[in-house]
This record gives structure tokens, sequence and C-alpha cells, in this order.
């Protein structure tokens, strides 16, 4: 008659339950609680139990928005692109570059980047950050901070936290500009919603209807046209909200 393999006592690090295991085991079920767990003994009759996690589980993970449903999930670190599992919206995750005439909708949540000799025109262009240097048509917001180093009129309406004019730049754009900052080192003509300060800085020049909680001329800088200070700007779309009714 044979006889039946030798087991030894294995500890479930959950609950504490012991359970008999072959001394190869490698990995089990808790058969009281269901947790899984890694087993690595070190001698015949002695268990060292280490928790198991999923190699999935060790990688860092960061949260992704979707801003067209305003659904939140989890994408590993190392990740380039990902799809909304509530709108099925497509989301890149690395940095995007035109630095050629293109006309295509944008979802990324890495830095966007316009080159002197580039242009994007989209209804729907959303990013982590921008740097725009060329021309953009339609709308655009922004997680991040926008640097604008452009002499290009835009018909754009643009929403970002950050708003920042390069020196020796002139940008005119004919829809309204919607930020919390907006920083002028250049000469700046267009709309403005702030919700929080506008800053012409020493040398700057902003030609503008300007509706904002407080505005600073630095000496040296410049500020024609409307200006409305107020505390209540009353600004939308909300920071991180869906933007379902811009499509």
């Amino acid at each position: 008659m044979s006889r039946l393999p030798r087991k030894i006592p294995s500890q479930c690090p959950k609950c504490g339950f012991s359970q008999p295991e072959p001394p190869q085991l490698i990995s089990t079920y808790c058969r009281s609680c269901g947790d899984y767990y890694e087993v690595r003994h070190r001698g015949p009759e002695v268990s060292s139990i280490q928790p198991f996690v999923p190699q999935s589980r060790r990688r860092d993970r960061v949260e992704v928005s979707c801003y067209r449903c305003g659904g939140v999930h989890c994408v590993s670190q190392e990740a380039r692109n990902t799809i909304c599992p509530d709108c099925n919206a497509a989301i890149d995750l690395e940095d995007l570059s035109f630095l050629s005439p293109a006309s295509r909708s944008v979802d990324t949540r890495g830095k966007l980047v316009i080159g002197p000799h580039g242009s994007l025109s989209s209804s729907w262009i959303v990013c982590g950050s921008a740097s725009i240097q060329g021309a953009i048509v339609g709308r655009i917001i922004s997680a991040g901070e926008v640097r604008i180093g452009t002499n290009e009129v835009c018909s754009c309406h643009m929403t970002a936290p950050l708003i920042v004019v390069e020196k020796n730049r002139h940008p005119t754009f004919t829809h309204p500009l919607q930020t919390q900052r907006l920083e002028v080192f250049g000469c700046l003509t267009g709309i403005i919603h702030c919700q929080g300060t506008v800053h012409v800085r020493r040398g700057g020049r902003l030609e503008a209807e300007v509706h904002a909680r407080s505005v600073t001329v630095e000496k040296g800088g410049a500020l024609l046209g409307e200006c409305r200070v107020d505390g209540d700007t009353r600004i939308s779309p909300v920071w991180g909200a869906p933007l379902c009714a811009a499509v």
C-alpha cells in the first residue's frame, strides 16, 4: 500500500488559519478566508509565509480622469495609452508634438507641443500641459500650465489653471481665455476670465476685456481695455468636471 505524501502546516498570513500543505508548495489559497498567498519553506518542518502580491499590483499606478464622462480609473505608470472603461474614449498618456499643420482630436495627459511651423485644429483638445508656438483653432482644455509663444491670431477657446504669455510674443485670441492665473510677459490681445490674479509683468502689455478677482500691473507694464475686478467671476466649466457640452 502506497504512503500518502508528507505534508507540513502552512499558516494563512491574513486570518491565521493553519492547513497541511506539501513541502514543495509555492503558493496556495486559504481554505478558511480564501486569501491567496505565497509559501516559501526554509526547512523540512518550518515554513516561512509571505503574502503574494500579483505583479500588476506591485507597479506604481496613477489615476486618469476622463474629461468626456468624468470617470476616473487607474493605470500603470508605464502605460502609453488607455481606454476609459465608462465611455470607451481613447486617452493618450505620452507627449504629443505637431510640427506641421494638423486637424484631429487630441486627448492626452502628457504635454502638447505645437511647433513654430505647426498648427492644430479641433473642437476637442485635452492635454496635461501645453507649449503653443504655432497656431491653434477650436477648443483646448489643459490640466496644467499653458505657455503661449506665438504671434498668430488664434480662433480658440482656452481653459487652463495657469496661462503664461512669453516675452516678445504677441498672440491674439478671438475667443475667451479661462484661467485661474494669467502671467503676461509679452503682449496679449483677447478676452480674459480669471478666477485669480492677472499679472502683467514689466515690459508686458495686455489689450483685453478683463474679468478677474485681482489685477497687478508692474512698473513698465501696460493694461489697455475694459477691466472688471470682481470677487465672483462665475467661470465655467469647473476644473476637472466632465465637459460633454463642449464636444
